[in-house]
């Protein structure tokens, strides 16, 4: 569909460059010049039809996002947001297995260290205060 699309694009291209230099030859001869400006609307118009099949309608934009995100074609938007949802479920579990222990090591790194830095300060208090 596309493809035919784009070739009556092309012809509807080339009829509007050839009403746009009729328009244009009639527009040099001054008594034809009511009739050349009307033709050149008209060619300008044809240039924007044209554009308007070339550019793809909203409803294939809005397929190609859906597919783009891997959400279902038709339905509801509560059941897109819900398969959203699982989705990011199962990529957040695969995160933690591929994480491992990490998280809980840093946990614990950072209980050690405050806990040295506690005793340091307690003894640097004693021994002010003694």
């Amino acid at each position: 569909m596309r493809v035919l699309r784009g070739i009556v694009a092309l012809v509807v291209w080339l009829l509007a460059t050839v009403v746009l230099i009729l328009a244009a030859v009639l527009c040099i001869t001054l008594i034809l010049l009511p009739l050349g400006l009307p033709l050149m609307a008209l060619a300008l118009r044809l240039y924007g039809y044209g554009v308007q099949l070339m550019v793809p309608r909203s409803a294939e934009v809005k397929r190609g996002m859906r597919k783009g995100l891997g959400l279902r074609a038709h339905g509801s938007v509560g059941g897109d947001v819900k398969r959203a949802k699982k989705r990011g479920k199962k990529s957040g579990r695969k995160l933690r297995k591929r994480a491992g222990g990490m998280a809980g090591d840093a946990g614990d790194a950072v209980g050690r260290g405050r806990r040295k830095l506690t005793g340091a300060f307690n003894r640097a208090g004693h021994a002010v205060r003694g």
